[in-house]
């Protein structure tokens, strides 16, 4: 067992003890085959009671947007057909609070700056070397969402994601996912309608979230989305981002609708890879 690490205090050694190599060749089995791995219980009962006061504190620094946007994150074209994927848009609200937010004393910041954790992640992913998101902002994020708040189906501009779950609503906020629904051969044009239609549902399946789960997605080729939340508990998500590559930013445009401002002083970056 690892020791040394304080985030390791936050996390179920016990039952997820990240060097042993059962389990991450468990994780990045599951994640080749499936495009997720999930972990419930990744943290322990008392660290989830922690983060849920921590996010009850820093839900006040958050930054709303509401956007109407295509499953490929782009603005819909209304010059194309009516059943042309660039041409549906669907909504999305959600509250983010930005890493720079995050105190020095933050258990989510402890589990982020992890290299412990940063180094089991890159074993489940299969990947040799494995950096942290160099935005600023958008290197860990806190997503609150709210009664009414859902996210719409989507492809994420990254290969994957890292998210903690961290309080659930009274209702709705189902992660809903058709899993490698696409690839780079073949981008399933009629799959992916017959998810926006309802006309396939054994495409969809339910990921459990439930509070303390950890969850390493594959979001470029799974259409995805969260369901709308009801009632007034709020759920809580915690967005770690790496990359396999250093150095790694996201745009200023995805800066300002995401956090509502830039860096000081402002930098221009505008790789579109470095969206997520």
């Amino acid at each position: 067992m690892i020791t040394g690490d304080p985030a390791l205090d936050l996390i179920d050694t016990r039952r997820h003890d990240l060097a042993d190599p059962a389990l991450r060749a468990a994780c990045l089995q599951q994640f080749r085959a499936e495009g997720i791995c999930i972990l419930p219980g990744f943290l322990r009962p008392e660290a989830v009671e922690a983060l849920v006061l921590e996010s009850d504190r820093l839900a006040p620094l958050a930054h709303r947007s509401a956007t109407r946007a295509t499953v490929h994150l782009a603005g819909a074209d209304p010059s194309l057909p009516a059943d042309d994927l660039r041409a549906i848009a669907l909504d999305s609200s959600v509250e983010v609070v930005g890493y720079d937010l995050f105190p020095a004393d933050s258990s989510l910041r402890a589990l982020y700056e992890s290299d412990t954790l940063l180094e089991f992640i890159g074993a489940c992913l299969g990947v040799e070397e494995l950096h942290r998101y160099a935005d600023p902002f958008g290197a860990l994020n806190l997503a609150i969402m709210r009664d009414g708040d859902r996210l719409g189906w989507h492809f994420d501009m990254t290969d994957f994601v890292v998210s903690i779950a961290i309080q659930s609503s009274v209702d709705g906020g189902e992660f809903e996912n058709a899993a490698r629904i696409r690839s780079a051969e073949d981008p399933n044009t009629a799959g992916i309608h017959s998810v926006l239609d309802g006309t396939d549902p054994d495409l969809v399946r339910i990921e459990p979230m439930t509070p303390g789960t950890l969850m390493i997605f594959n979001g470029r080729w799974s259409l995805h989305r969260v369901d709308p939340i009801v009632g007034e508990v709020p759920r809580y998500v915690a967005l770690l981002a790496y990359d396999t590559r250093p150095g790694t930013d996201s745009t200023d445009t995805l800066k300002l609708a995401r956090y509502g401002r830039l860096p000081t002083p402002a930098t221009t970056k505008e790789d579109p890879d470095g969206d997520r």
